[in-house]
């Protein structure tokens, strides 16, 4: 099977990157590492500098992005990790975990190679749907549903899960989907709806694109959605799962 992102990911580093806020929240549930495996890593961002890492990632188009001095890449995929048992003290994925194609067999690599703790940044399928997947997008809210990992497939397969609220700033410097949650004009951009795999999953993208643009000309968009307009930082679903490597 084709990665996805050798189809998508022309231009991905353009448009995603480490957003400092996030990163530094992420660091800290990495503090202690000897060396850390990241799985899904695309090019690189969130991969902490001055830590022994390696990255997996499947795809070609994502490896070649990589900047010239990032950790050294395998080109694998989740479910066949090519490490011995207990390689890394650390595991971790950021916005991946729905490309799997297997996640059970992922989860169980990741408890072969790993030795102490497992952290991802994930969407949580029980979140309730932000505005573009409540008003313009609902069929993306569904089948985002239907692949990204539950709360229970965590604790089915690791020790001591923890899922706490991620919350995304309004300036996030990652161009995840729904990181432009209080710049909406943004999805009005090519380039950005490029880089985030749930448009290209969606058929016909100009009837509720138009009807965004015109929301937001009209104004209709900002009343309907003055609860945030002067949030800093908002819940978009987005969730930081640490747990313990079951052995």
């Amino acid at each position: 099977m084709e990665p996805i992102y050798d189809q998508i990911g022309i231009n991905y580093s353009v448009s995603r990157g480490t957003d400092p806020k996030i990163a530094k929240t992420l660091y800290a549930e990495l503090e202690g590492a000897t060396r850390i495996i990241n799985i899904g890593a695309g090019t690189g961002s969130y991969e902490p500098v001055h830590i022994d890492l390696v990255a997996v990632e499947p795809s070609s188009e994502m490896i070649a992005q990589r900047h010239q001095d990032a950790h050294p890449v395998k080109q694998a995929s989740a479910e066949k990790l090519p490490f011995d048992d207990n390689t890394f003290s650390h595991a971790m994925t950021i916005l991946s975990m729905h490309h799997w194609v297997d996640k059970p067999a992922a989860f169980a690599e990741i408890n072969r190679v790993a030795t102490d703790k497992f952290v991802a940044i994930t969407w949580d399928p029980q979140s309730e749907p932000f505005w573009l997947t409540r008003d313009y997008f609902p069929e993306i809210y569904e089948m985002d549903r239907a692949i990204f990992p539950y709360l229970d497939e965590f604790v089915e397969h690791f020790d001591d899960v923890k899922m706490e609220t991620l919350l995304v700033p309004s300036d996030c410097e990652d161009g995840f989907f729904a990181a432009f949650w209080k710049r909406p004009g943004a999805y009005l951009d090519p380039k950005v709806r490029q880089a985030t795999s749930p448009f290209s999953n969606v058929e016909n993208l100009d009837e509720s694109l138009q009807r965004l643009e015109d929301d937001l000309k009209s104004g209709a968009w900002a009343k309907r959605n003055e609860a945030f307009l002067s949030a800093n930082a908002w819940d978009v679903g987005y969730r930081l799962i640490t747990a313990k490597i079951r052995k």
